[in-house]
């Protein structure tokens, strides 16, 4: 099973994820985007980066998860169709949430298999006012779309493991204090891991 991670907009927590989905799934790691470090600080042989320059297609392979960077990029078309299940993260922002529709809107004519994750929540009331905008919003764009939207809370546990891109349980191991710092981040990468399976 291959994902993309991917949204239009950059800022979005889209190689965050990418990074734990990977490390917790023990895929490797692909980005098209040569403005990010996270393919080198990835285990050896488990990042790469397929930048235009050195790549006219993009590979496709089972057991990956592609980071495609805010900008539009054609080759990443086929990776689309392919994939098992596109994530396309997003802020509560009104423009992140705009630019959410604009990438579905992309998305589902190449694969209607769409996990979104409204990422960095902070208000509840708010993230749920989204969900349930988003939700009928999918339903006005295409009503054969086969869609989930989860929570990924605001945490600096998540972004700081970008650093030495681990999987934010391996980082906490049986340290009974990290583990209970890091029990929210954990849960919420399980749950996103289980909703992987539209």
């Amino acid at each position: 099973m291959s994902i993309v991670v991917y949204s239009i907009k950059g800022g979005v927590g889209k190689t965050t994820l990418s990074v734990q989905l990977a490390q917790m799934l023990k895929y490797t790691y692909v980005t098209n985007d040569s403005h990010s470090s996270a393919h080198n600080l990835m285990p050896e042989e488990k990042g790469f980066l397929v930048s235009k320059e050195d790549y006219d297609e993009i590979p496709f392979d089972k057991n990956i998860v592609y980071d495609f960077g805010g900008f539009k990029d054609s080759r990443i078309n086929d990776i689309i169709k392919q994939s098992k299940v596109i994530v396309i993260p997003t802020l509560t922002s009104i423009v992140d949430v705009q630019a959410t529709l604009a990438t579905i809107k992309d998305v589902i004519k190449l694969n209607t298999n769409i996990l979104i994750v409204i990422n960095r929540t902070r208000s509840n009331n708010k993230a749920i006012e989204l969900k349930e905008y988003l939700s009928e919003e999918l339903s006005n764009i295409n009503h054969n779309i086969n869609s989930k939207i989860v929570f990924v809370r605001d945490s600096s546990v998540l972004e700081d493991s970008l650093f030495d891109c681990e999987y934010i349980e391996d980082k906490a191991g049986t340290n009974r204090f990290k583990r209970h710092i890091y029990r929210n981040a954990i849960e919420d990468m399980k749950l996103l891991n289980k909703s992987l399976e539209l």
